[in-house]
């Protein structure tokens, strides 16, 4: 409370100055603009705290489709190899063409890189927010605890250097207060709602799942052994329906056409998610190139609830510094919630 009052008096010192003179945009004071940025990275990590809760739903739900569409892929390649063989005077050899036995892969794995490499930087967190990244670290803490008791089978690799991150923190962080992101209170706080969220099951499929690159894009991709066609096999499958979704270009077309569009669309939503919470957590955690700069208002454009309507914000966003005029109101006399919308809105505009 003594903080928010110190902060708005400062603000209000710079309302009256402007007042009795120019009209012009007036910067936050240092000060002030310390305090806000602190509450903006908060806001921040606990949303990145929920969406990684989601991912790993998400990744769950997807290993159980991939497995159900392994089953189909392997009932499609037998119908496929039984009905060549009745159509073709020559027995074509497959040649491991479809090896629907392989081995899947857990989609888990895609998660490991990322993952790991936004727990190396779990001290910046510290150094940057102090006890104000509990929430944070408490509820990362709590997720991979769920992982390796098993409620996420084979995920727990992911968790491995958060594990070792927040074990080298000691104690005296984690346990001040055991604190812990409710997420059912972001959510009703607007966390999903405000801005755009990461994107949804069921958009544009977008990249082909041989092109990802990534882990989970090699997992399904692994679903088959699939090599190049001789001429005559080739000729034999064509011949044959059950063959045809088999033919297809790509790994992606193959999987939408004999399983469904939803784990191509899964796995990208993955990816984009995923993507867009490791470059968040490096903006809202950049020590060179801080996440905010500048805050500028019009002192001119305060109405009878001590907002200030005309608001300007210079953030690192998508990689490179960036104003716009916010849509939040700056209510000065309440400024985590104006930090938290204004956080969200950053959110939103994040690629």
């Amino acid at each position: 409370m003594k903080l928010l009052i110190i902060v708005s008096i400062g603000l209000l010192a710079a309302v009256d100055g402007a007042a009795r003179g120019r009209r012009a945009l007036q910067a936050m004071d240092a000060f002030s603009l310390q305090s806000f940025t602190q509450l903006f990275r908060q806001t921040l990590l606990n949303k990145i705290a929920l969406e990684m809760n989601n991912t790993v739903d998400m990744s769950r739900d997807l290993k159980v489709k991939m497995d159900a569409c392994k089953v189909q892929v392997t009932a499609k390649t037998d119908q496929c190899k039984s009905a060549a063989q009745s159509a073709c005077q020559a027995d074509p050899s497959f040649m491991d063409y479809l090896n629907a036995g392989a081995n899947l892969v857990n989609p888990y794995t895609y998660l490991e890189g990322p993952f790991n490499d936004m727990a190396s930087k779990v001290g910046d967190a510290v150094d940057l927010l102090g006890d104000k990244a509990n929430g944070f670290l408490n509820s990362v803490k709590d997720l991979g605890g769920s992982a390796v008791g098993g409620v996420y089978d084979g995920f727990s690799s992911a968790f491995n250097g958060f594990k070792d991150q927040l074990s080298s923190l000691g104690g005296s962080i984690l346990d001040a207060g055991n604190s812990v992101i409710d997420t059912a209170n972001l959510i009703g706080d607007g966390f999903t709602d405000l801005g755009s969220s990461i994107g949804n099951v069921g958009t544009d499929i977008g990249h082909t799942i041989g092109d990802i690159g990534g882990s989970i894009g090699h997992a399904i991709g692994g679903l088959f052994g699939r090599r190049e066609l001789d001429a005559q096999t080739r000729q034999c499958m064509e011949k044959c329906a059950p063959c045809r979704p088999l033919l297809l270009p790509t790994q992606s077309d193959i999987i939408t056409s004999v399983c469904g569009p939803e784990i191509v669309n899964t796995n990208k939503t993955i990816q984009d998610r995923v993507g867009k919470l490791q470059r968040v957590y490096d903006a809202t955690l950049d020590k060179i190139h801080p996440i905010i700069t500048k805050v500028e208002f019009d002192p001119s454009s305060m109405n009878a609830q001590m907002q200030l309507a005309n608001v300007h914000i210079t953030v690192r966003l998508n990689g490179r510094d960036q104003s716009y005029k916010t849509t939040v109101p700056y209510s000065m006399m309440n400024l985590p919630t104006t930090a938290q919308n204004m956080a969200m809105e950053f959110w939103g505009k994040s690629q």
